[in-house]
């Protein structure tokens, strides 16, 4: 008489969630890791768009200073520079 056994036996249950919790110790901090990253990147570039939007406005001057929201935005000649207030994130350029 043959059996006819159509479930999954206990060890190959055992070795599909093994192989699972390997690919999840590895893929989960990259994934954090680079929503970090992006995160980040992304206000950065937020910051510099509104330096450049600043810079658009204030066209034919060379030195001013202009709070918004909670960035400063400082313009000295060639250089210029964007803070946050709140993060304490600067980026300079020049």
């Amino acid at each position: 008489m043959k059996s006819r056994n159509n479930g999954f036996t206990f060890i190959e249950i055992m070795a599909a969630l093994f192989i699972c919790s390997l690919i999840f110790v590895y893929l989960i901090p990259n994934m954090v890791k680079q929503y970090s990253n992006l995160s980040k990147a992304e206000k950065e570039l937020e910051m510099r768009e509104l330096l450049y939007e600043e810079i658009s406005n204030h066209k034919g001057q060379k030195h001013f200073k202009v709070r918004r929201e909670s960035y400063v935005i400082i313009v000295s000649g060639n250089r210029a520079e964007i803070y946050d207030e709140k993060t304490r994130n600067k980026i300079k350029f020049g």
